[in-house]
């Protein structure tokens, strides 16, 4: 169990303590939702304050060298691994998440700058086109937007956040950070661990606040881009926030409905397996957790027992308790939700092989059971996943008669972010891969295998076609085009007509 001391919003390099803040956002343990982690105070006139030092942190900031900026932001990582155990216990009491998973999570954030110093600034490498025409060379160099605002995931509270702060600093932005309504402490722990390093004043800010908030943030007339991650629902609203501010920067990294497809000459032991793990890892809130998968009816039986088998004997428990593989939800919404969407998906025609029910975990937590589901003949995929609904631990198995019965199946989604194909004959899985318009394609690997190393981008309506990962720095800046003349003037280059220059002797 965690307490922590609750330090206020981080402003201009301080923390700034507010007593009698008429609104609180309170976080609670979901694996044990009796136990407060802490309660945390909104202050909406904090929004100006942050702004108003990360722009005059900016000028600065932006002037130093590349080299500079990266000195001062790889001490951030040693100060991960300082305080890893600490962060791997927050997160894990935070989220719900096991602590193997937590200490995953964290380790991803310790090699994330180095990615971001050594991969991640080729996507924004000034370059040189050559002669253009006679006399002139072109180039590209990039420039910082300003100051970016960063909008927190939840589920991933440390890694994803870091992977868009990390990126804007890198490149010479200012940030507001504003973190999860449901991860108030992690988000925290982050700007202390910012406090620790010799970053200038107000370079790194923090706000808390609720998701309203945040569009107020991410609309401030003072900030010049939004970096978010969240639901398709939450990334509309953005968007219509923005309506009126066409200049500013928009990024969206928005979850989607995730296939897994197992053809007729797939490795059945590895299909079973990495579908459990892609439908039921971080209790199936990852926003590429496999949400439906597809099989070809020639093993359809053969996979769905093995799928049961496994999923059955997943430990489902208390984040801190030995050998558990899947905890909590997030919230009691989230499993509202859930319980919610398996029965609308029951009354239009699936068929609950196994039911996923509330459980108590020998704690009041945000518990179920994982559900698995059976439909037939759907129409589409969207009609699986109304609104891309997804986000817990349920899978829709769906058998599939031909190659083009399945890739019918396949396209027939508004939310296609990743997807797995399963085979053993790598010219079908290349003939799927070229029919596949996703914005993650894996071969024989969960949908949720992912890295930062490669540009991350959902397609339809998952994003706006901003890709992260390791093209996340083009989110943060702008390309300055110049023309340069690279010989001695010649008048008799001046276009015809052009008046001559007279000449006193």
């Amino acid at each position: 169990m965690q307490t922590v001391k609750v330090l206020g919003d981080y402003i201009d390099g301080k923390f700034l303590r507010s007593r009698g803040a008429e609104n609180k956002i309170v976080s609670f343990d979901p694996g044990d939702s009796g136990y407060r982690i802490g309660s945390f105070s909104v202050v909406p006139d904090n929004i100006d304050k942050a702004v108003s030092a990360a722009r005059r942190a900016f000028s600065g900031w932006r002037r130093r060298a590349h080299n500079e900026r990266a000195h001062i932001l790889r001490k951030f990582s040693a100060e991960v691994v300082n305080h890893r155990d600490e962060l791997i216990e927050l997160v894990a009491a935070e989220t719900g998440k096991p602590l193997w998973e937590a200490e995953k999570e964290v380790c991803q954030v310790e090699a994330q700058l180095e990615t971001e110093i050594r991969e991640g600034v080729r996507s924004v490498s000034p370059f040189k086109v050559g002669e253009v025409k006679f006399g002139i060379e072109g180039g590209v160099s990039y420039r910082p937007l300003g100051i970016m605002v960063v909008l927190g995931s939840a589920i991933s509270p440390v890694h994803l956040p870091i992977s868009q702060i990390m990126p804007a600093l890198v490149s010479g932005c200012s940030v507001v950070f504003k973190p999860s309504k449901l991860v108030p402490a992690t988000g925290q722990f982050i700007a202390r661990l910012f406090d620790e390093i010799d970053l200038p004043r107000g370079v790194f800010n923090l706000v808390q606040g609720d998701a309203d908030y945040g569009l107020t943030l991410a609309a401030h007339e003072g900030t010049d881009g939004v970096l978010f991650t969240g639901s398709c629902t939450a990334g509309r609203r953005l968007l219509t926030a923005l309506a009126k501010q066409p200049h500013k920067q928009a990024a969206l990294q928005m979850g989607g409905v995730n296939l897994a497809i197992v053809l007729e000459d797939a490795d059945l032991e590895r299909a079973v397996c990495e579908c459990v793990k892609g439908a039921y890892l971080t209790t199936g809130q990852q926003y590429t957790s496999t949400g439906v998968v597809l099989v070809h009816k020639t093993v359809f039986e053969r996979f769905a027992d093995g799928f049961l088998d496994i999923t059955r004997r997943l430990k489902i428990g208390y984040s801190f308790d030995r050998g558990v593989f899947m905890g909590p939800l997030l919230s009691e919404a989230a499993r509202e939700r859930f319980l919610d969407l398996q029965q609308r998906l029951v009354n239009s025609g699936a068929r609950a092989v196994l039911e996923g029910e509330p459980l108590t975990a020998g704690r009041p937590g945000h518990y179920v059971g994982p559900a698995v589901l059976a439909f037939e003949k759907p129409e589409s995929i969207d009609a699986l996943r109304p609104e891309g609904l997804s986000f817990g631990p349920d899978v829709i198995l769906v058998p599939f008669s031909s190659d083009k019965e399945g890739l019918d199946l396949a396209a027939a989604n508004r939310y296609p972010f990743a997807a797995s194909v399963f085979s053993e004959d790598r010219e079908h899985i290349a003939n799927w891969a070229g029919e596949l318009n996703y914005g993650l394609l894996n071969f024989n690997l969960a949908t949720t295998e992912m890295t930062m190393r490669l540009p991350i981008v959902g397609v339809g309506e998952c994003g706006n076609n901003r890709p992260g990962g390791v093209f996340a720095q083009r989110n943060c800046t702008h390309p300055v085009s110049t023309l340069a003349a690279n010989s001695p003037f010649d008048s008799d280059r001046l276009p015809k007509n052009f008046p001559r220059l007279l000449r006193r002797d």
